[in-house]
Protein backbone atom coordinates (compact mmCIF):
# COMPACT_ATOMS: atom_id res chain seq x y z
CA UNK A 1 0.00 0.00 0.00
CA UNK A 2 1.47 3.54 -1.11
CA UNK A 3 1.97 6.05 1.76
CA UNK A 4 -0.87 8.49 1.97
CA UNK A 5 -0.14 11.75 4.37
CA UNK A 6 -4.22 11.85 5.29
CA UNK A 7 -3.72 7.96 5.93
CA UNK A 8 -0.78 8.40 8.14
CA UNK A 9 -1.87 11.00 10.33
CA UNK A 10 -5.54 9.08 11.05
CA UNK A 11 -3.52 6.08 11.99
CA UNK A 12 -1.84 8.51 14.22
CA UNK A 13 -4.32 9.53 15.99
CA UNK A 14 -5.56 6.19 16.05
CA UNK A 15 -2.44 5.24 17.83
CA UNK A 16 -2.41 7.88 20.71
CA UNK A 17 -5.82 6.92 21.49
CA UNK A 18 -5.39 3.58 22.21
CA UNK A 19 -4.57 2.07 25.71
CA UNK A 20 -0.91 1.44 24.62
CA UNK A 21 -0.21 4.82 23.13
CA UNK A 22 3.25 4.84 23.48
CA UNK A 23 3.78 1.31 21.58
CA UNK A 24 1.57 1.79 19.15
CA UNK A 25 2.69 5.24 17.82
CA UNK A 26 6.03 3.76 17.61
CA UNK A 27 5.25 0.75 16.07
CA UNK A 28 3.48 3.32 13.61
CA UNK A 29 6.68 5.09 12.99
CA UNK A 30 8.73 2.05 12.40
CA UNK A 31 6.32 0.82 10.01
CA UNK A 32 5.97 3.96 7.88
CA UNK A 33 9.49 4.94 7.38
CA UNK A 34 10.28 0.89 6.63
CA UNK A 35 10.04 2.53 3.22
CA UNK A 36 11.54 6.29 3.05
CA UNK A 37 11.37 6.31 -0.79
CA UNK A 38 7.87 5.85 -0.45
CA UNK A 39 6.94 8.39 1.37
CA UNK A 40 9.01 10.85 -0.55
CA UNK A 41 7.49 10.37 -3.50
CA UNK A 42 4.03 10.82 -2.05
CA UNK A 43 5.03 13.94 -0.21
CA UNK A 44 6.40 15.55 -3.45
CA UNK A 45 6.94 19.00 -3.32
CA UNK A 46 4.10 19.30 -1.24
CA UNK A 47 5.90 20.47 1.87
CA UNK A 48 8.31 23.02 1.79
CA UNK A 49 8.71 24.04 5.25
CA UNK A 50 7.40 22.67 9.18
CA UNK A 51 4.00 22.57 8.79
CA UNK A 52 1.39 21.41 11.46
CA UNK A 53 -0.49 18.73 9.74
CA UNK A 54 -2.79 17.60 12.53
CA UNK A 55 -3.30 18.47 16.59
CA UNK A 56 -5.48 17.82 19.34
CA UNK A 57 -5.23 17.34 23.21
CA UNK A 58 -3.80 13.62 22.57
CA UNK A 59 -1.95 13.94 19.43
CA UNK A 60 0.40 16.28 17.31
CA UNK A 61 1.67 15.81 13.58
CA UNK A 62 4.46 17.58 12.47
CA UNK A 63 6.25 17.18 8.76
CA UNK A 64 9.08 18.90 9.84
CA UNK A 65 12.42 20.06 7.94
CA UNK A 66 15.62 21.31 8.70
CA UNK A 67 17.93 23.55 6.73
CA UNK A 68 21.21 22.37 5.79
CA UNK A 69 24.39 24.75 7.37
CA UNK A 70 22.10 25.86 10.48
CA UNK A 71 22.46 24.39 14.21
CA UNK A 72 18.92 24.71 15.67
CA UNK A 73 19.24 25.22 19.77
CA UNK A 74 18.93 22.58 22.29
CA UNK A 75 15.16 22.54 23.05
CA UNK A 76 12.39 20.42 24.44
CA UNK A 77 9.25 19.13 23.88
CA UNK A 78 7.71 18.66 27.16
CA UNK A 79 5.92 15.21 26.02
CA UNK A 80 7.20 12.18 24.12
CA UNK A 81 8.29 12.52 20.39
CA UNK A 82 8.59 10.07 18.11
CA UNK A 83 10.41 11.17 14.86
CA UNK A 84 11.65 9.56 11.20
CA UNK A 85 13.27 10.42 8.66
CA UNK A 86 12.70 10.13 4.69
CA UNK A 87 14.70 12.50 3.08
CA UNK A 88 18.21 13.74 3.86
CA UNK A 89 21.24 13.53 6.88
CA UNK A 90 19.52 14.46 10.03
CA UNK A 91 21.94 14.79 13.21
CA UNK A 92 20.59 15.12 16.84
CA UNK A 93 22.58 16.24 19.29
CA UNK A 94 21.03 14.79 22.90
CA UNK A 95 21.46 16.97 26.29
CA UNK A 96 21.47 16.56 29.38
CA UNK A 97 20.91 19.18 32.00
CA UNK A 98 23.12 18.81 34.80
CA UNK A 99 22.44 20.21 38.81
CA UNK A 100 24.98 23.18 37.68
CA UNK A 101 22.08 23.59 35.11
CA UNK A 102 24.87 23.37 32.45
CA UNK A 103 23.98 21.15 29.61
CA UNK A 104 26.15 18.16 29.13
CA UNK A 105 25.96 16.59 25.13
CA UNK A 106 25.61 12.90 26.01
CA UNK A 107 24.69 11.43 22.90
CA UNK A 108 24.62 11.84 18.88
CA UNK A 109 22.67 10.42 16.71
CA UNK A 110 22.79 10.20 12.94
CA UNK A 111 19.62 9.53 11.30
CA UNK A 112 19.77 8.37 7.78
CA UNK A 113 16.52 7.99 5.50
CA UNK A 114 14.45 5.29 6.82
CA UNK A 115 16.01 5.72 10.53
CA UNK A 116 13.71 6.22 13.64
CA UNK A 117 13.79 7.96 17.11
CA UNK A 118 11.98 8.32 20.24
CA UNK A 119 12.20 11.23 22.85
CA UNK A 120 11.19 11.36 26.28
CA UNK A 121 8.73 13.78 27.57
CA UNK A 122 11.93 15.03 29.25
CA UNK A 123 14.79 14.89 26.32
CA UNK A 124 16.67 17.92 25.24
CA UNK A 125 18.31 17.58 21.83
CA UNK A 126 19.51 20.39 18.82
CA UNK A 127 19.85 19.18 15.26
CA UNK A 128 21.63 20.03 12.03
CA UNK A 129 21.59 18.26 8.85
CA UNK A 130 24.54 16.62 7.30
CA UNK A 131 25.55 17.69 3.68
CA UNK A 132 24.35 20.36 1.53
CA UNK A 133 20.85 18.86 1.49
CA UNK A 134 17.62 19.47 3.78
CA UNK A 135 16.33 16.96 5.63
CA UNK A 136 13.16 15.94 5.54
CA UNK A 137 10.83 13.96 8.42
CA UNK A 138 7.09 13.56 10.31
CA UNK A 139 6.95 14.09 14.01
CA UNK A 140 3.89 12.71 16.46
CA UNK A 141 3.56 14.80 19.55
CA UNK A 142 1.64 12.96 22.37
CA UNK A 143 0.07 16.29 23.23
CA UNK A 144 -1.00 19.04 21.71
CA UNK A 145 2.44 20.69 20.87
CA UNK A 146 1.30 24.39 19.89
CA UNK A 147 0.41 25.53 23.51
CA UNK A 148 2.76 23.42 25.56
CA UNK A 149 5.26 25.61 27.60
CA UNK A 150 8.83 24.16 26.26
CA UNK A 151 12.03 25.68 26.62
CA UNK A 152 15.30 26.88 24.38
CA UNK A 153 18.91 26.63 25.82
CA UNK A 154 21.75 28.10 25.90
CA UNK A 155 24.71 26.09 25.31
CA UNK A 156 26.96 28.23 26.74
CA UNK A 157 25.35 29.22 29.54
CA UNK A 158 22.99 26.51 30.05
CA UNK A 159 20.45 28.60 30.30
CA UNK A 160 16.73 28.18 29.53
CA UNK A 161 14.37 30.43 28.17
CA UNK A 162 10.74 30.41 26.85
CA UNK A 163 10.28 28.80 23.72
CA UNK A 164 9.30 31.77 21.49
CA UNK A 165 10.38 32.71 18.20
CA UNK A 166 11.99 35.72 18.98
CA UNK A 167 14.46 33.33 21.36
CA UNK A 168 14.79 30.95 18.54
CA UNK A 169 16.04 32.99 16.45
CA UNK A 170 18.46 34.83 18.60
CA UNK A 171 19.60 31.05 19.71
CA UNK A 172 19.60 29.37 15.84
CA UNK A 173 23.54 29.12 14.13
CA UNK A 174 25.06 28.42 11.38
CA UNK A 175 26.70 25.25 11.78
CA UNK A 176 29.94 24.98 13.59
CA UNK A 177 29.75 28.75 14.41
CA UNK A 178 28.88 29.77 18.53
CA UNK A 179 27.73 33.25 19.93
CA UNK A 180 31.68 33.70 20.45
CA UNK A 181 32.61 33.54 16.75
CA UNK A 182 33.84 29.82 16.55
CA UNK A 183 33.80 26.56 17.59
CA UNK A 184 30.61 23.96 17.38
CA UNK A 185 28.25 22.91 19.88
CA UNK A 186 30.23 19.18 19.54
CA UNK A 187 33.41 20.59 20.01
CA UNK A 188 32.44 22.98 22.95
CA UNK A 189 30.83 20.13 25.16
CA UNK A 190 33.83 17.79 24.26
CA UNK A 191 32.93 14.74 21.83
CA UNK A 192 29.77 12.30 22.95
CA UNK A 193 29.28 8.62 21.61
CA UNK A 194 28.03 8.34 18.39
CA UNK A 195 25.16 6.26 17.17
CA UNK A 196 23.84 6.24 13.78
CA UNK A 197 20.57 4.68 13.00
CA UNK A 198 17.59 3.26 15.33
Amino acid sequence: MSFSLNRFVRCARSAAAGTRPMAAVKALISQTFADPQGIAKAVGSFISADECLYEDDEVSVYSVRFAPHELVPPHNHRMHTFLGVYEGIEVNLLYRQAESGQLELVKRRVLNPGDTMVLGGDGIHAVHTEGAMPSLGLHIYLGRLSTVSRELFDTETGRSMPFTDENYQMLLRPLGVTAAGSGSADTMLGKPEEYRGT
